[in-house]
């Protein structure tokens, strides 16, 4: 632009100067295509496994009030508002809401108030996976009851149903015009109490007939195919041989996106382009979005993978239909594909020092909004008690933010807060 304005004033001082030639037109181009044009788009949040330990139930109880469903609310406050700025969001229920069938809890067999129920679509969830190896911890009545429960709930939830078929079968959502279908699968189970088909049953993983479910589906009208899985190796950070098979196989005969959890601990993510052009998506293990495990974990003290558990992913992704505009054949090419796909670091934070607490505090929380909160109190802080306090809190924080990306990689995370902020980082104290 300065050159422009020095040619200019060089020729207004000099009026013997020869006139300048005049400029040539532009060559006309003939059209060309401009790329794809949007017509809708959904935004999807996909967590992992909700587990009902006695300390999550305690730290609800312990957080009770009129407006917050016996406390489960509060288990949720520091995510609510981002969950519920998605178009949809996913999370697996890994416990029975049974309370009338209530035989036993312990450890590792759940039960749960339906309290938690409405506290999950108050937080922003829209659909629940029931298919998981917990869904008969309280017999097949609890199986039942829960089911009952979960229909009068106003979410979608999937994986279950009064007959083998039904559990099989995709639930259809429109969201923002676009049609997605959800279907919901188990590879393992504590107690397997499926019976006869006729009877109420839980999706038992089968490849092909998930693919059956997907294929009629999208005769159906559904134009964008989500499965969750219950499957894997428990507290392995990546995924057997079994499972890629299986995902790739899901991938590829139809299935768009894999949303899979069991292992209670963080796995990659695959990005695969499938035979017939799709990009497929498995998200091998979300880990865990709240539960008592490693409620004893010490930064510092022990090994930065003894605290895996506490790690979890949310997957966000867009789900846009596409005009690519008209093909040959004069016929337009419309399509729906998977956008956008983040890696979100999630933390369970937990006061709780012992297997049983009168009344921990247990939150689920993004590791950024951590991030930015514990560093904006870390500037402002002048005890330097509370000043240490904060630096231990933050190099635990960005630990556990690096032990997350070295599982998925740098490129699916989500940005760092801190390093899309610079001006921050030269403003934190020494």
């Amino acid at each position: 632009m300065r050159r422009i304005v020095l040619i200019a004033l060089l020729t207004s001082c000099n009026p013997a100067a020869p006139p300048q030639p005049t400029p040539l037109s532009p060559p006309v181009l003939p059209d060309h295509w401009q790329g794809p044009t949007e017509l809708q788009r959904a935004h999807v949040v996909a967590v992992g496994d909700l587990l009902m330990h006695t300390n999550v139930k305690n730290s609800a109880k312990a957080a009770m009030s009129a407006d917050n469903h016996d406390g489960f609310g509060a288990l949720f406050e520091h995510v609510d508002t981002w969950i519920k700025q998605s178009d949809v969001a996913f999370a697996n229920l890994e416990t029975p809401v049974a309370p009338k069938s209530h035989r036993a809890t312990a450890s590792m067999v759940f039960n749960v108030s339906p309290s938690l129920l409405p506290a999950l679509k108050e937080t922003g969830f829209d659909v629940l996976s029931f298919a998981n190896n917990h869904v008969y911890d309280q017999g097949r009545n609890g199986f039942i009851e829960t089911m009952e429960n979960l229909d009068s709930s106003g979410m979608t939830w999937i994986g279950g149903g009064a007959t083998c078929d039904d559990a099989r079968a995709a639930k259809l959502l429109e969201v923002n015009g676009l049609k997605i279908a959800w279907i919901a699968t188990s590879k393992v189970y504590n107690d397997n109490l499926n019976t006869e088909e006729d009877t109420h049953c839980s999706f038992e993983l089968d490849v092909s007939q998930a693919l059956d479910s997907a294929a009629a589906a999208r005769r159906a009208g559904a134009e964008f195919v989500v499965l969750s899985a219950h499957w894997g190796h428990e507290y392995k950070t990546a995924p057997h041989a079994n499972e890629v098979k299986d995902a790739r196989a899901l991938m590829d005969g139809g299935i768009d996106v894999v949303l899979g959890h069991h292992p209670h601990v963080v796995q990659p993510v695959e990005i695969r382009t499938t035979p017939d052009g799709r990009i497929g998506v498995t998200a091998y293990s979300l880990g865990n979005f709240i539960s008592n495990q490693r409620y004893d974990y010490v930064h510092g003290v022990q090994p930065l993978k003894y605290g895996n558990p506490r790690d979890g992913l949310a997957l966000e992704f867009d789900i846009v239909r596409k005009d690519y505009g008209p093909g040959p054949d004069g016929v337009r090419q419309i399509r729906t594909e998977v956008a956008n796909v983040t890696a979100v670091p999630i933390w369970t934070d937990n006061d709780a020092m012992r297997i049983v607490h009168p009344a921990p505090t247990i939150r689920a929380i993004r590791l950024s909004d951590a991030i930015t909160q514990t560093h904006t109190k870390l500037a402002a802080a002048t005890d330097p008690d509370a000043s240490l306090a904060l630096k231990k809190r933050l190099a635990m924080l960005e630990d556990r933010w690096t032990q997350v990306a070295n599982i998925i990689g740098e490129g699916l995370m989500q940005p760092h807060p801190l390093l899309s902020q610079p001006s921050q980082l030269q403003e934190a104290p020494k």
